[in-house]
């Protein structure tokens, strides 16, 4: 195989998609990292910038890997050979699954000089499980696009979903584009798209019409909920109630509370352990400082009996529910009783 170019880390992965590729596409691609959404963007540009559009359907193989893949699987597709044109696209899905050994006999298939040089091949897969010196090889000489974004870096994303569909927003609108969305990039792109298609020729979209099209998703509205549960505020609680139910079953909603619960008790278990908001997060990897942040100030209305009995109050309404009883009572009870709680009335 050809020496790749040098290795490209993704904190420009979004650089990457919206330039197109120059001369010729590097031997290796590793699309790393946990965003799945980004991983499809990158294969769908390779796709369309490395194939010949008349020949895409004999030059492009898609081979999804396993635990228990065969090497052999995999020397027969490193082994084909372009048709009617001179590159060919191999992508290798869920390359993280391998065991060392597969992935080991993999590296040394990749650095074997007969492959053909037309040969693109992208690994696609999540962080690796196994130790391997194939995640060396790729660190050192494929092109690595770590296909992940933090969510500071969302309205990034919005912004080059703009240039994609021609859509001027500012960057307060981009700003509001990707908190309605939650950060969600699939739904970053659908709201874009029927903003831009309002929009036309102008590229333009007022506050209004941005207003009527893009909504707050259910995972903002029940961020939303758990806030004012939180405050404790039940008139605004109620308002996002009766909205969520005609969006999400009442069983999801409760599974949400369950999760902000759990997330108060973590945090009231490790506060004395640990002084700060980013000691904390550090011991729970999937909670931003942020987030903990604003479980330690929502804890000043919370205590031990309060979080005990929610969780029983929980327990009831999903029992109710299951038995027949109607869901928007149900929940209305419940928030009540979490909204009333003793550590707020003090």
């Amino acid at each position: 195989m050809p020496p790749s170019k040098p290795s490209k880390q993704a904190s420009g992965v979004l650089e990457w998609l919206s330039q197109p590729l120059v001369g010729q596409p590097s031997a290796l691609y590793w699309l790393n990292g946990p965003e799945d959404y980004l991983r499809e963007q990158v294969l769908r540009k390779l796709r369309r910038d490395v194939l010949d559009e008349g020949f895409a359907d004999f030059n492009h193989q898609v081979l999804r890997l396993s635990a228990s893949t065969k090497p052999g699987v995999m020397l027969d597709a490193l082994s084909e050979l372009p048709m009617m044109t001179d590159r060919r696209l191999l992508e290798l899905q869920n390359v993280h699954e391998l065991p060392a050994k597969t992935a080991d006999e993999l590296n040394k298939m990749l650095q074997q000089e007969a492959l053909h040089p037309g040969l693109i091949v992208a690994l696609a897969g999540d962080t690796p499980k196994t130790k391997s010196g194939l995640w060396d090889t790729l660190r050192q000489k494929a092109n690595v696009l770590t296909c992940d974004l933090e969510a500071k870096q969302r309205s990034d994303f919005v912004a080059y979903c703009c240039g994609q569909h021609n859509l001027d927003l500012t960057n307060q609108q981009q700003q509001v584009v990707a908190e309605r969305t939650a950060g969600s990039l699939r739904l970053i792109t659908s709201a874009v798209e029927r903003l831009a298609l309002f929009a036309g020729a102008s590229r333009q979209v007022g506050q209004a019409e941005l207003d009527q099209m893009v909504h707050d998703s259910a995972e903002v509205q029940t961020w939303k909920l758990t806030a004012a549960v939180g405050e404790p505020n039940i008139r605004k609680a109620y308002a996002l109630l009766e909205r969520l139910l005609k969006q999400e079953a009442a069983q999801s909603l409760l599974s949400y509370l369950n999760s902000y619960l759990l997330g108060l008790v973590q945090v009231l278990q490790l506060r004395p352990r640990f002084k700060t908001a980013a000691a904390i997060a550090k011991e729970l990897p999937r909670r931003s400082e942020f987030q903990i942040k604003k479980s330690l100030e929502e804890l000043g209305s919370w205590n031990e009996t309060d979080l005990s009995n929610a969780f029983e109050r929980l327990a009831r309404a999903d029992f109710r529910i299951k038995t027949g009883s109607d869901p928007l009572l149900v929940m209305q009870l419940l928030i009540l009783q979490l909204c009333n709680r003793s550590g707020a009335r003090r």
